[in-house]
């Protein structure tokens, strides 16, 4: 019985784990500065923040929670929300294909978030930008996980 040789020995199959694994901690050391960085821009959240959905969703959020969603032209799901309610009903209304008509505002009390799941989005003011949506300074927030019901609240209907 011929027994073949195998590909690569015990010690280079050890060196290359090593090497890849040198790699990935170099990879992981990165992201920590860049997200130190960011969390140095990183504006607190208010007591309050602001997602916007469809009256069809609204009753179901208020009874079940508010879970994440995959974000358009992108993998991550999260729950996005804002500190600036004219932004969100612009962004649902855009998301949600829908009216304003048929849009509810809902209140988020921060306190219920937990600080590890939130991502600060944070974009300066551009005045002299013809499009309201870019000129206006942003403080969007995406949050990784569920939100209970009791953290949610209706401000308003959109009519």
């Amino acid at each position: 019985m011929d027994h073949e040789k195998p590909a690569m020995d015990a010690e280079a199959l050890m060196r290359a784990i090593e090497k890849e694994h040198e790699a990935m901690m170099h990879k992981l050391d990165a992201l920590d500065k860049q997200e130190a960085r960011f969390e140095k821009r990183r504006k607190p959240l208010p007591e309050k923040i602001y997602h916007v959905t469809t009256r069809q969703h609204a009753q179901a959020i208020l009874r079940e929670g508010l879970n994440p969603a995959k974000l358009l032209l992108e993998d991550e799901e999260v729950v996005t929300l804002s500190d600036d309610i004219d932004f969100a009903i612009a962004v649902a209304r855009i998301t949600q294909n829908t009216t304003q008509n048929n849009l509810v505002v809902l209140d988020i009390d921060t306190q219920y978030l937990t600080p590890s799941r939130v991502h600060n989005y944070l974009r300066t003011a551009e005045p002299d930008n013809p499009n309201p949506m870019d000129a206006a300074a942003i403080h969007e927030v995406h949050y990784e996980s569920t939100i209970p019901p009791e953290a949610i609240h209706i401000v308003k209907n959109t009519k």
